[in-house]
């Protein structure tokens, strides 16, 4: 069993500051340590992620029990493409509790979504597959049990716990299954199980309405780190039978173009917001089926992509609704000089998670573009159209969001903290973009890694 050191660090941290917030009354104070726990993470992911990066291919992982068969090897982080993950997972937890809406976000919702956090953390550092199937669980059950606990949510509980109960299910069989050697019986649970998760068509009727409902920071606790994702790697290591990868490209470029189009004619942001969330999963899920390294590199970037830039416009469409309250996109009803830097903040970002030229979501959706013409022609002009529906998403969002009038009131720009959360995710985001050299190298190890298992 591989178990990365730095995500069980960067969980300890989440979850000694959930024991903190536990016995804090106050809202502003549960806050504010739910912010310095994130950051100490964010900032010890990415300094380690760096780091790294020095080390790739100087043998900095630790082997115990001599090298055995069913030997315990310690990482500074995982191999490859996955090394960055947990810097992504660190940035949006930042994003997620120092945006947080003292109103939406009481101190036991803040120390859930630190849990969930920690969950994550914890599920990319290691490879088992019972031990993901647990963390897989207890996960779930947090967003659950943030969903009951408040009355006018019971309805939306409902929905989110009978289709993870199904996905928790299917998991939990198909490790037994795999654990068992019967890896080919295990297939269909486990696509199934990830599906649900990751709300690809037509398994994805919890999450408009979670995302509805729920408090942002918890939908993106929850729904930023894309933990099927990670569970799609490890649990298919020997690849997909041709057939059933060819069809798992399908329904993710259907749910790409799907829920694209559908995002473009919601009169509620947080609709607006779900739709463009389940089109980017839609897009990650095609790319993952691709044989060609450079489709499977774009789609590891742009699963670490969308855990930055989304977790940040979709925070700082949670920062408006606290300062304006219910978002209606029916038409311009903002204000672009009473909140400059927030509306540029929000466009940056959700142009990154389509795609914006100098950042690195340009360099993600190029690659996902070039690895997929070859081996699924029409699927990759299914990529492209549904790229551009997001677009116009995330512009119609801009537009009735802030323009149309100078006069609102009671409407304060960004303060400091939220300043400095989405000026990191920015900068992460910009940086990556134009000096993707750094990065690509990381990738370079783990692509070899998944071509062994080509379909």
């Amino acid at each position: 069993m591989i178990l990365a050191v730095t995500p069980l660090a960067a969980a300890a941290v989440l979850l000694v500051t959930a024991g903190l917030i536990r016995a804090t009354l106050d809202p502003a104070r549960a806050r504010r340590r739910a912010t310095q726990g994130a950051t100490l993470t964010a900032a010890l992911t990415i300094l380690v992620a760096v780091v790294s990066g020095f080390l790739t291919g100087r043998g900095h992982g630790v082997l115990l029990d001599g090298g055995t068969e069913g030997a315990l090897t310690l990482t500074l982080l995982p191999a490859g493409l996955l090394s960055t993950t947990n810097a992504a997972i660190g940035i949006a937890g930042l994003l997620a509790c120092a945006l947080a809406p003292l109103a939406s976000h009481p101190p036991r919702t803040l120390r859930r979504m630190l849990l969930v956090l920690a969950v994550a953390h914890v599920f990319v550092a290691t490879t088992e597959p019972w031990i993901l199937a647990a963390l897989w669980t207890l996960s779930a059950a947090l967003a659950w049990r943030e969903l009951r606990a408040t009355a006018d949510h019971r309805a939306t509980a409902r929905v989110f716990g009978l289709h993870h109960a199904v996905s928790t299910a299917c998991l939990v069989l198909g490790a037994a299954l795999v654990a068992t050697g019967h890896g080919g019986w295990a297939i269909p649970l486990l696509l199934a199980a990830i599906a649900i998760r990751e709300a690809i068509v037509p398994v994805h009727g919890w999450f408009p309405t979670f995302v509805e409902r729920a408090p942002l920071g918890m939908v993106v606790a929850f729904a930023a780190p894309q933990l099927g994702v990670y569970a799609h790697l490890e649990l298919f290591t020997a690849g997909l039978p041709i057939a059933t990868a060819h069809g798992v490209a399908v329904f993710g470029a259907v749910t790409a173009v799907l829920a694209g189009a559908l995002g473009t004619v919601q009169t509620d942001a947080r609709r607006a917001l779900a739709w463009l969330m389940m089109s980017q999963s839609g897009l990650v899920a095609f790319g993952l089926e691709n044989s060609e390294p450079a489709g499977q590199i774009g789609a590891l970037v742009t699963w670490q992509v969308l855990a930055v830039a989304t977790s940040g416009f979709a925070m700082t469409l949670a920062a408006l609704e606290a300062r304006r309250g219910t978002l209606s996109l029916h038409g311009p009803g903002g204000s672009f000089a009473r909140t400059p830097r927030m509306a540029v903040a929000f466009l940056i970002l959700g142009f990154a998670s389509v795609g914006l030229p100098g950042t690195l979501g340009f360099i993600a959706e190029d690659l996902l573009v070039q690895g997929s013409v070859e081996e699924y022609p029409l699927q990759a002009f299914a990529l492209i159209i549904a790229t551009a529906l997001n677009g116009i998403t995330v512009m119609r969002c801009f537009f009735a969001l802030f323009s149309g009038s100078r006069n609102h009131v009671g409407e304060p720009d960004l303060v400091g903290r939220e300043r400095v959360a989405l000026t990191l995710a920015i900068a992460a985001l910009v940086f990556t973009g134009l000096w993707p050299q750094a990065l690509l190298a990381l990738h370079e190890t783990g692509a070899a890694v998944l071509s062994t298992g080509s379909h």
